[in-house]
């Protein structure tokens, strides 16, 4: 089968694939936090600057790259859900195409590779993604075309292009920033010229940092440091290097081994959960990769390792299943490709120990038996997860849509809303919105101790800041839940148990400043 072919079939594959989750999606977003980058977007296009609220510009996008490009859906003239999603099917099918060339560059003939397509374009994580109105795709194509890149240029000299692809890719999602490091520790392996590698790597570094400097300055100047402030908030000093600024000694220990251990085993269960065939032969795969000697690139095995170790150390919020594996997406191509090359190092065991002719009678039915074990898993896995989409989308819009639009039907537009979800109430009530998470607030954190429940903090800001209203899940705050003397409930929203949204219900309070 030619390349006509094998790009229209995956055309197809993705397209049909990210049309069925787009369609029992409702029109809407497994996440609030999508309606954060239709909000920043929004603001964007019409010239308010990049915040949560008009005219202040915040910290708050960890994925600036995707911001911008929704941000120019919005000036498109049809419905911005309708066109981020449409963007989210073209990006899927970029990334099975990508990963049909990616398997092409390790070695695979076009037939694996066509299914490695195939794969990377069903995975349930994918589809989910394609339709999420997040980055996740985004960044996943851009990293993986860097990894072809440098692939393609391995025997000679780095490539421009991949250091290139894999800052833009950074700009899309922080944790692609491991490429780069890796790739010239590949190249120090199997040259073991350190100093040419050195001047080489340098050189690099200065192109990898032009676009993310303007971001770093942003950063600086409207949060709470070079990164992005939903790292202090989210991460603080839980990674190594906000445990060591704080003497935490104990903290500085569990991120250099407890923290790697746990994204380990989380990995693990992100590989069985994409897909148990490929996950069962990927160390094969791994291990056929390592012995490839000097003149093969070791890349994509430093990645697979380099993830869990890198991010338990410096970022360990969450792990790989995380939302659907938001913060793991660019390793769904690589562990594809490399549990199809240890599925065919298995036949080639296999065919060791047969005949010629055996082993050519048995070919095409193992052949045929690979291609229905392994997407068969993936329908069984969609049927689940499609559920499971259309579920998250419904409990957004029934919790935080609706307040969005709750508060902008019974509130002047002159209110102060205070809240720990910002998203969707944000857009869709058009109210100024103080976080008291501290993504889009960064004072909020001077409040906030790591591990001591955060009511009284948030509470000690609020009477500085002096909402007119306080929108919570009180699961998270259940203290301030209880303080009617200052916050007197006016509207409760509701939803099942096992929901997205991290509570089965949210509440809107008047508060005494309000008065």
């Amino acid at each position: 089968m030619g390349p006509p072919f094998a790009v229209l079939f995956l055309a197809l594959a993705s397209g049909l694939g990210a049309g069925v989750y787009g369609a029992i999606g409702s029109g809407g977003f497994p996440l609030d936090d999508a309606w954060i980058h239709l909000q920043l977007a929004r603001n964007i296009s019409v010239g308010a600057g990049f915040g949560l609220n008009p005219h202040e510009p915040v910290s708050l996008s960890t994925a600036p790259l995707w911001t911008l490009l929704v941000a120019l859906l919005h000036l498109l003239p049809w419905d911005i859900v309708a066109g981020v999603k449409t963007a989210g099917a073209l990006l899927l099918f970029a990334n099975a195409l990508m990963t049909w060339w990616l398997a092409q560059r390790i070695g695979l003939d076009r037939g694996w590779a066509l299914l490695a397509g195939l794969v990377v374009g069903l995975t349930p994580r994918f589809l989910w993604a394609s339709q999420s109105g997040m980055e996740i795709l985004l960044y996943a194509l851009l990293a993986t075309g860097g990894l072809v890149l440098h692939l393609r240029a391995f025997a000679a000299a780095p490539s421009w292009g991949a250091t290139a692809l894999w800052s833009l890719a950074t700009l899309a999602r922080p944790e692609c920033a491991i490429f780069l490091p890796l790739a010239f520790a590949d190249r120090w392996r199997a040259t073991g010229q350190w100093r040419r590698v050195a001047v080489d790597f340098w050189r690099h570094l200065l192109l990898f940092l032009l676009p993310l400097l303007p971001w770093a300055y942003f950063n600086y100047n409207y949060g709470s440091g070079v990164l992005p402030n939903t790292y202090y908030a989210k991460v603080g000093a839980f990674g190594l290097l906000g445990a060591l600024s704080a003497g935490a000694w104990m903290q500085a220990g569990a991120a250099l081994v407890l923290y790697p251990l746990e994204q380990m085993q989380e990995l693990a269960r992100f590989a069985v959960e994409n897909n148990i065939v490929l996950a069962v032969a990927a160390p094969l795969g791994l291990l056929a990769v390592a012995k490839r000697g000097r003149e093969e690139s070791w890349l994509i095995l430093l990645v697979v390792i380099g993830f869990p170790v890198l991010r338990g150390i410096l970022a360990p919020f969450k792990g790989a299943t995380f939302q659907q594996g938001r913060y793991a997406a660019y390793l769904v191509p690589l562990l594809t490709v490399i549990g199809l090359v240890g599925l065919r190092c298995a036949w080639q065991l296999l065919r060791e120990g047969l005949s010629y002719g055996v082993a050519r009678r048995w070919r095409r039915g193992l052949v045929g038996l690979v291609w229905v074990l392994v997407l068969g898993n993936l329908m069984v896995m969609n049927a689940r997860q499609g559920s499971d989409y259309a579920a998250h989308v419904a409990d957004i819009d029934r919790m935080h849509v609706a307040m969005g639009r709750w508060l902008a039907a019974n509130t002047t537009t002159d209110a102060v809303v205070a809240t720990n979800d910002i998203g969707a109430i944000a857009y869709f009530s058009g109210r100024r919105i103080v976080d008291i998470v501290g993504l889009a607030t960064p004072e909020v954190l001077a409040y906030l101790a790591p591990g001591v429940a955060a009511d009284l903090g948030v509470l000690r800001f609020l009477e500085k800041v002096q909402p007119d209203y306080l929108v919570i899940l009180p699961n998270w705050y259940p203290q301030l839940a209880e303080m009617h003397y200052l916050f007197r409930p006016l509207h409760a929203v509701e939803v099942g148990p096992e929901t997205i949204a991290g509570g089965a219900k949210m509440v809107a309070y008047k508060t005494v400043w309000a008065d």
